[in-house]
């Protein structure tokens, strides 16, 4: 199987480009080219700007074309709209990186079904004019509308893992490590994470069966952000120093105004296993402290 990866170098691309590997497949990563290339000989390299067309048309080979294709940096529906008009005829099935914040308000356990593409509004702009979260509705509902290839989205709560380039897991880790305060206000919510090694291996899976629609992806258990504080100051041997109140530079990156976690049964009857959380985060924190 042919596949391309747009984001293939980042910290859930990577992910993808390995499972790939490991199923034998042919890969081409596409990149900025400002994040190293870890596969070596092992996979094709195109380096282009994601967000101009352009760019993206002129690296593309007219003849070139993938059964799969998988998005990491899709943010809004001009980003989708952008990728579709390239890759019609070029590749069979698109996966796309979407986000569990296209639910709105709270919830324990939302299902897939809370949010439905087909009938959302494709709003213009991207995460900058949008929001994040608005941009992510826009952009599946514009891909389950006027996609010429067939889709899936997954959509992920928080994403976990050693190196993470947004570096909100290692601002709690240092935090503890170092016992400087984090900010936790007392109405914090509850949601389940997803190991990034578990994010990479789902997206895989999605486009080597050829699943459609959209998708949670998660591992069952929740808690909210003071819990996952406590538990890495076990790990580590160390009191967390955490307040309920004070500079807005100390509050978790993680904070939730309300229970906001997902329900996984979908993926889990199509066959999909997500790894328990108690399996893996003892793991990232020890990756994380060292890295």
């Amino acid at each position: 199987m042919k596949a391309l990866v747009v984001g293939g170098t980042g910290f859930i691309g990577r992910r993808i480009v390995s499972n790939l590997l490991n199923a034998y497949c042919d890969v081409t990563v596409a990149t900025s080219g400002r994040t190293a290339n870890p596969f070596e000989k092992r996979v094709k390299i195109v380096i282009f700007d994601r967000f101009e067309l352009a760019s993206i048309k002129g690296k593309i080979p007219f003849n070139e074309k993938f059964d799969v294709l998988f998005d990491q940096l899709g943010f809004g529906a001009e980003d989708v709209a952008g990728i579709c008009s390239v890759f019609d005829g070029k590749t069979k099935h698109y996966v796309f990186t979407s986000s569990s914040a296209v639910y709105e308000g709270t919830k324990t356990g939302f299902v897939e079904e809370d949010f439905n593409p087909i009938i959302a509004e494709p709003r213009k702009g991207g995460a900058k004019e949008l929001g994040y979260a608005e941009g992510k509705r826009s952009a599946e509902a514009y891909l389950f509308q006027n996609a010429p290839f067939s889709v899936a989205a997954a959509r992920f709560p928080i994403v976990l893992g050693p190196n993470d380039s947004t570096k909100r897991f290692q601002f709690h880790v240092s935090r503890v490590m170092e016992q400087k305060p984090i900010v936790i206000p007392v109405n914090c919510g509850r949601t389940n994470y997803v190991w990034v090694e578990d994010a990479g291996r789902f997206l895989c899976w999605l486009g080597l069966k050829h699943g459609t629609g959209t998708y949670n992806a998660a591992s069952a258990y929740t808690l909210d952000a003071n819990e996952l504080v406590q538990r890495i100051g076990t790990l580590l041997k160390k009191t967390p120093n955490v307040i309920r109140d004070g500079e807005k530079t100390d509050i978790t990156p993680y904070f939730l105004h309300g229970d906001r976690s997902v329900n996984t049964s979908k993926a889990e009857r199509d066959g999909f296993a997500f790894t328990p959380f108690e399996e893996w985060f003892p793991a990232i924190v020890k990756e994380t402290k060292t890295d």
